[in-house]
């Protein structure tokens, strides 16, 4: 297994576990992929009430600094929902993340 892989597969751990946490109201992360050379990921997200999950076949993402912390922003992010997807491109073109401590080292 390349190095990059193994680096990917430590974050998406990572970042599964913290997302899992963060999307328990709104429902469940089953599955996140991650290309870190790429900088692009995709999701599969089962919503609370819905039948099918949600899918986000291809987002991108940058890191950026802002003082001491550390952001990364998700941006042309496709999903598998019209009405999200619609969202997504009418108010949030960008999202913006603070990455958390434990996180840093797999990201920067």
């Amino acid at each position: 297994m390349k190095i990059s892989r193994l680096k990917d597969a430590a974050l998406e751990k990572a970042l599964l576990m913290l997302l899992r946490q963060k999307a328990q109201r709104y429902g469940e992360v089953r599955a996140l992929r991650l290309d870190t050379s790429a900088k692009r990921f995709s999701a599969e997200i089962k919503l609370n009430g819905d039948l099918e999950p949600l899918t986000v076949s291809e987002a991108y993402y940058r890191v950026q600094k802002q003082g001491d912390q550390t952001i990364v922003i998700v941006y042309n992010a496709k999903v598998s929902k019209e009405w999200a997807q619609n969202l997504l491109d009418d108010y949030f073109r960008e999202i913006p993340f603070k990455v958390p401590e434990f996180v840093r080292p797999l990201i920067e």
